[in-house]
């Protein structure tokens, strides 16, 4: 297995983390999850175009061109000789400056880049057959939009998910539902689709973005509007959608099972238009 460090590919031996990395020590930093399909990257350049606007959010100076950072996941997938699963990338806002809570002046940052290769294939079973799922309040913090290192509240809530047998947990901030801990969430009412609009609460979902494409393209109603938890424990159909499951129905949330307790009609109408996405994009699906 070959590692991206500071820019090189390296052996898991030649990554040395300084004390000192902002992120180690303050999360001071940004990431980004990318599918690869058939050796194939999906959708970059709206995961690089979110990757950007997390920097400019937090005035974090990258310190890579987009055409530099397409190389280092070209390169990552190519020494792993990776067919079908994601490439993470991490860069913080660097390291070897004295633990200090202000951070230097953009043009002084020194980015520390990193990355992986994580391989597994497509979970046909889990996209077609539904998960299960909790309520858990949204704990994090006011810029949802960062796809920040700062994620101990994720963290919390999948092992509260799991304390209950659940694959998600779909945050709630009062009587509204934000988004799923990795993902997004769209709820299904009488053929129409609902799902929260981008802004600071939640974050700007690659895949969200592309179902919401599909909507339209194929003339699919849908509406990005605040809704409720009882909106969504009554929905006719619940999807969580996210980079590694894709579109992924939620058949039960707590004790209440959503519709009949299987995939519905629509969930399966944006996978399938999903997956000639994917299909259109890498060649195949994987």
């Amino acid at each position: 297995m070959k590692y991206l460090w500071k820019g090189n590919l390296v052996d898991y031996d030649g990554i040395k983390i300084d004390i000192n990395d902002r992120g180690y020590q303050f999360g001071d930093g940004i990431y980004e999850y990318v599918r690869v399909y058939n050796g194939k990257l999906f959708a970059l350049k709206e995961h690089l175009d979110r990757l950007e606007n997390s920097a400019k959010l937090i005035d974090l100076n990258l310190g890579y061109t987009r055409d530099e950072i397409k190389g280092f996941c070209e390169q990552l997938i190519k020494a792993n000789d990776l067919d079908s699963g994601n490439v993470y990338l991490q860069i913080t806002r660097g390291d070897g400056i004295v633990r200090n809570h202000l951070y230097p002046e953009f043009k002084d940052q020194k980015a520390v880049i990193s990355g992986f290769t994580t391989h597994y294939y497509r979970n046909n079973e889990r996209i077609e057959s539904g998960v299960k799922a909790i309520l858990y309040p949204d704990l994090r913090w006011a810029l949802c939009n960062v796809k920040s290192l700062n994620l101990l509240p994720n963290c919390m809530a999948i092992a509260e998910a799991h304390k209950y047998g659940a694959n998600k947990a779909i945050l709630y901030k009062g009587e509204y539902i934000t988004e799923e801990r990795a993902g997004n969430v769209l709820i299904v009412k009488d053929g129409k689709v609902i799902t929260h609009p981008d802004g600071p609460e939640i974050l700007p979902g690659i895949t969200k973005m592309l179902i919401l494409q599909i909507l339209k393209e194929r003339k699919m109603p849908f509406e990005e509007r605040k809704f409720t938890k009882d909106e969504l424990l009554n929905a006719d159909e619940v999807i969580v959608s996210d980079t590694k499951t894709e579109c992924c129905p939620v058949i039960k949330i707590g004790d209440k099972v959503i519709g009949d307790g299987k995939r519905g009609p629509v969930t399966k109408k944006i996978d399938d238009a999903y997956k000639e996405l994917i299909v259109k994009q890498c060649g195949k699906v994987m």
